[in-house]
Formats: C-alpha cells, structure tokens, sequence
C-alpha cells in the first residue's frame, strides 16, 4: 500500500491543490485511506466495474462507491474510529450475557486488544483471522470476496442454539437456555369442533365456482369458506328437528297450564 499523503490539500493523482483551484473536493476510502480529488476519482471510473486504487504503487481493489467524504480532519483519527466501528460491530455483547463483571471486563480488554493490533498494524492477519472465524460461527454477515485458504468462497454454516459462541473466542458466556414453549391458544378449550350432518371441504369444484371469484368481491372482504360453511348450517340446521312432536308438546303444556287444580278441605273458623 502507498504511504498516506501529508499535503491535506493536494491531489496525489493529478497534484492539484486548493490554492489554484478553491472548488475542490477530496474523497477517501477506509481500504487504503487515500485522499483523491473527485475529479480524478470520476475519471478513473468512468467506466463501470471495480479498478484499482488511482494512487501509483497501491493495490487495493476499489468501487467507485466506496469513496465517500472525509470526516475528521486527521486520517489517523478517521482510520481509528473506522476501525472501532467495525470490530464493534463484530463483537457486540452486553454485560448481562457474561456470567460475572470479571468475564465481561476480559471480553472489553479483549476486543481493545484487537482494536489497537489493527490501528497499531501489529498481527493484522491473526486478528482478521480471528474476527471472521466469530463472524462465520455466530452466523453474522461476512463479506463475500473474502476467501479462505483453499481459495473458496466462505459458506454458511449452521449453529448450535445452545452454544453462546461456537468460536471459542469470548470467554465466561452464559449458556443458553432455551424458553419454555407456550402452546397455542384455543378458544374451544380442547373441546371437538366438528359437525354432524356435514363436512366442510378445504376446496369447492362446482359449474357454478369455475367461474371464479370476482376480485372486487375479494377486496370487499368476501371469504369463500365462511360462506359455504354459513350455507351448510342454514341447509342441515334443521334435521335434527321433528316439528310435530313439537307441536305435541306444546299443545300438552298448555292444557296442563288451564287445568283446575284440586280443592282442598279447609275448616270454616267460624
């Protein structure tokens, strides 16, 4: 990778600077951190697709995307907080799911650790290594131009639901413990809903449904099923029913309502 310039205020490319021309504006990228003017970054992708980094010597493979407006006035300090943001958002626990604070203030030492061998360029592979083995055993995104040793493209993997992490990276992780399942809720309680005179098919197939249902009537609200179940109830609700015992019965019951009742034998008090 090519050094970083030290003129903020000169183009690397076509070594133009603010002074002859005021308008200017530089973008850099979190790849190599090189400071280029726009100009020269829409001319190095006029063409679509990813190119080389427009700075001699430096190999990065870039997208015309990945250039973006400068933050902090200090490289170094944009370079830090993109590196924190990253690993941060790789190793990102809470206290409450570590077992005691000893194991949660090992984890933060940890994950500064990684930060400052990556600002510091110290073990930069084994701690990339590192991040992407937690990234592919947790299931979290991973960029898919990396590749592994064989040269094959990362595949996802499954994960155990009981293992706090499948990496071994993080250490005092409390187990997990799976929820007890509610069962569903029923409004008959467990009682059987079913008919008898009748069952309700899941689909109907008749001269005068091959038509089909119109879509304004579908729109409306319309709901095949509760209107051929509401059908066959209006049709059977009536079998059950014998209209001239009925009839035999009330008759009983009112002439028993009109008739005298007996007279009781009462003493005269005077």
């Amino acid at each position: 990778m090519a050094p970083i310039a030290t003129a903020p205020d000169q183009c690397p490319v076509c070594k133009g600077d603010q002074t002859t021309n005021p308008h200017m504006q530089f973008k850099i990228n979190v790849a190599c951190y090189h400071r280029i003017c726009e100009s020269c970054i829409d001319r190095h992708y006029k063409d679509s697709g990813s190119k080389n980094c427009p700075v001699y010597g430096c190999d990065k493979i870039l997208w015309k995307r990945d250039w973006r407006k400068q933050t902090f006035e200090d490289l170094r300090v944009e370079r830090e907080v993109e590196i924190r943001k990253r690993v941060e958002a790789i190793l990102q626990r809470d206290e409450d799911e570590f077992e005691d604070l000893r194991a949660y203030n090992d984890y933060l030492e940890l994950r500064e650790i990684m930060v400052m061998n990556l600002i510091l360029n110290t073990d930069v592979n084994a701690t990339n290594k590192k991040l992407e083995k937690y990234q592919r055993a947790n299931n979290h995104f991973v960029d898919k131009s990396l590749k592994d040793a064989t040269g094959q493209k990362p595949k996802k993997r499954a994960v155990d639901d009981s293992v706090a992490d499948p990496s071994g990276l993080i250490q005092g992780l409390r187990k997990i413990v799976a929820p007890v399942r509610i069962p569903d809720y029923d409004a008959f309680e467990g009682m059987h809903a079913a008919y008898d005179y009748f069952t309700l098919k899941d689909e109907y197939h008749e001269h005068w449904t091959k038509g089909g249902i119109s879509s304004s009537a579908l729109a409306g609200g319309f709901d095949f099923q509760a209107t051929a179940e509401e059908a066959l109830l209006t049709a059977f609700a009536g079998l059950g029913v014998f209209i001239e015992d009925e009839k035999a019965q009330a008759v009983g019951a009112t002439a028993s309502s009109f008739t005298q009742p007996a007279k009781t034998a009462v003493d005269d008090v005077f």
